[in-house]
């Protein structure tokens, strides 16, 4: 039979006649960071259920022909931030259409990769105190 199947807890790849599959893991992270990332810089004002379509549809794009194949629905976890990124980019874009990106100047002369990409929190965090041993 034919099956699209994704899961809210990771799975081992399974083989279907000589074929193997690998079940992806479906989570509220591959749309929310992004979504709420894109309507955040645009300044728009609420989300749209056109913003929440296009996310969507930025999301099922990324995943690759070959993923496909491999019955995969989600990109893999890895490229988590590039999703985010390619989300909120294709958010900016409807709300830029919709008259609500209001924090958003020149457009034409916005790199939207380049501007969300410098946005973006990057989780890495510097020790406050320094280690040192003390030896009495």
């Amino acid at each position: 039979g034919r099956c699209i199947f994704a899961s809210g807890s990771p799975f081992d790849p399974v083989t279907v006649d000589g074929k193997v599959f690998y079940p992806t893991q479906c989570n509220n992270m591959y749309i929310f960071p992004g979504l709420g990332l894109g309507a955040t810089l645009a300044g728009a004002k609420r989300v749209s259920d056109k913003m929440l379509y296009v996310a969507a549809e930025a999301l099922a794009n990324y995943v690759t022909e070959e993923e496909h194949q491999q019955g995969k629905v989600f990109p893999p976890l890895s490229q988590i931030r590039d999703v985010s990124k390619c989300v909120a980019i294709a958010v900016i874009k409807q709300a830029i259409e919709e008259g609500q990106a209001g924090k958003i100047g020149n457009v034409s002369k916005l790199d939207l990769d380049e501007f969300v990409a410098k946005k973006m929190y990057d989780p890495v965090y510097v020790p406050l105190v320094e280690k040192r041993e003390i030896t009495i």
